[in-house]
This record gives structure tokens, sequence and C-alpha cells, in this order.
């Protein structure tokens, strides 16, 4: 791919870095955006969105260090000089960055699961990102395939699946789902808990087809744990739910009509998104204004 974009003198930009950055800054518009919308203090959230996004990088890389610990033992400068031994470790992000969250709201005296809500969704936008710029650095690669869809990974040998794309296109739909849902009432933590089980769900879905698999048991604690934030605060029964569950199962196993009926409203669906998703597109600017907005 891509991994280098242009270079200034001896200095190179990465296309990853950028991805990065603008992933930063997408995730700070969506954060700002909900402060809007919910009539929070801005400024206060913004500095503990900025607050919280050092708290991550800073545990994703002590985390990446631990994992790579005899190589940076030979040379401690690397610690510090990322652009030397780059190196970042998801997981290790979510859990600085969810520590950070956590003290700073108690020390700013605000609610934590009512800011853990807006964090999740400035965390899935800047996810979108960083799986592109992974893409194009060739981090993250996934196993080698002889699909047509498959790619060429930087320092890879063969054609491997573009795992990062994939799951970036599953972001943007989990975006799309829990942004119409952090818009309107729910009870603090709900968003949290939902944007946990996405994000752990689609790194579990994509784990056989990633070369590395280190991360499989922190998605099944992610989905565990949001499973277990969003049943304790919305009080509804797991039993109930999973009752449910099994008997559209069997109905739409067992019963033609209804398995027919079902088929007709997902399609539907996914017609009239792609409708409203046309529709926005073209009407951004508009969207925009309504929205109240500005670029200045």
């Amino acid at each position: 791919m891509i991994p280098v974009l242009f270079s200034i003198g001896k200095l190179q930009v990465s296309s990853y870095g950028v991805f990065l950055a603008l992933g930063i800054l997408f995730g700070v518009f969506l954060i700002w955006r909900l402060c809007r919308a919910w009539d929070l203090d801005e400024e206060k959230s913004l500095d503990l969105a900025l607050l919280t996004f050092f708290g991550g990088l800073l545990g994703a890389r002590i985390y990446y260090v631990f994992l790579n610990l005899p190589y940076f033992i030979s040379s401690p400068l690397n610690l510090i000089l990322i652009h030397k031994a780059p190196g970042l470790f998801f997981w290790g992000g979510i859990l600085g960055g969810w520590l950070t969250l956590y003290y700073f709201a108690n020390r700013f005296k605000m609610d934590f699961w009512l800011l853990a809500d807006i964090a999740l969704v400035g965390v899935l936008g800047g996810m979108i990102f960083s799986d592109l710029g992974c893409f194009l650095g060739g981090c993250n690669i996934g196993i080698p395939s002889k699909a047509f869809f498959a790619v060429t990974m930087v320092g890879s040998i063969g054609k491997r699946w573009p795992v990062q794309v994939i799951e970036s296109l599953f972001l943007i739909f989990s975006l799309m789902k829990i942004w119409s849902e952090a818009l309107r009432f729910h009870q603090r933590g709900k968003i949290a808990g939902l944007g946990f089980i996405y994000i752990g769900a689609i790194k579990l879905i994509l784990d056989p087809v990633r070369e590395d698999h280190s991360g499989r048991a922190f998605s099944l604690v992610f989905i565990l744990l949001g499973l277990t934030i969003y049943y304790r605060v919305t009080k509804q029964s797991p039993v109930i739910q999973f009752k449910l569950l099994r008997k559209f199962l069997d109905r739409f196993i067992k019963e033609p009509d209804f398995r027919k009926r079902i088929v007709q409203s997902l399609y539907k669906y996914c017609y009239n998104q792609k409708t409203a998703i046309s529709w926005k597109l073209k009407n951004l600017k508009k969207i925009l204004r309504r929205s109240n907005v500005k670029f200045s």
C-alpha cells in the first residue's frame, strides 16, 4: 500500500499518522456535536476528551512495549521515539483511555457514564480512520487469501484479506446505528455498553481472517463487559430476551411465511437505509446548517 504519503526533507509523513490524526479530529467533532445536543459545557468536555485521548495513547504505547519488552530493554530510547519504533496496542489504548476518563470525570465532578457514552461515540469514529491508516501502512494485516478482493500488503508475501477495510465498514454501520441512539433520550451508560458490544463483536467476527489472534480474549471480555453495562443500566432481563430470541429463531426456521416476512422487512430496511444515506450525502451542507455546525 502507501506507508509513507510524502517526505519533507528527512522527515517522512506516514499514512497511518495522517489517518490517526484525522480519526482524532473526527472523534472530537462527534464529541463536540453530542455536547451541543445534550447542552453540556463544551470547553470542559473537549478538554476531557483530549486528556482521555492522551491517556489512551499512553496506554496503547505501554502495552505495546510490554508485549515487546526484550527489544525495548536493549533499546530503551525507542520507548519514546515512536517514529523509529512505531507500535500501539488497541486494547491497551482502550484501557488507558477508560481509566483516564474515570479519573478526570471524578476530578471535574462530572457524570462518568454520561461522558462514557459520549466518548464511545468518538472512539467508534476515530477507529474508522485508524483502520484505514492501518490498511495503507500495513499493520494488523489479514491472513493470506486468493479471493478476488485480496490485496498486497507492505512487508508481507502474497495477497491478504483487507481486514482493516472490512472492519472500517462494520464500524461505519455501527456508528450510524449508535449515533441515532445517542441523540435520543436514553439511560446513561447504555451507549457505552452498546459501544463495547459492537467493538468486541466486530473484532471477534474478523479474528479468524486476522493474522494476529492476540486480541481474541479482549474481544470476549469487551462483549461481556458491554452486556453487563447494558443490562445493568437498562434493567432488562437477559433471560427473558434469550427466551424471546429462541422463540424467534424457532419460528424463523419452522414457519416459511414468517421467514418470508422477516426477509422482506430486512430487504425493505436495507433499501430505506441506502436511500437515506444517499439523500444525506446529497444534502450534507443543508443538514450541517440545520444542526448549527459552523466551520470557522
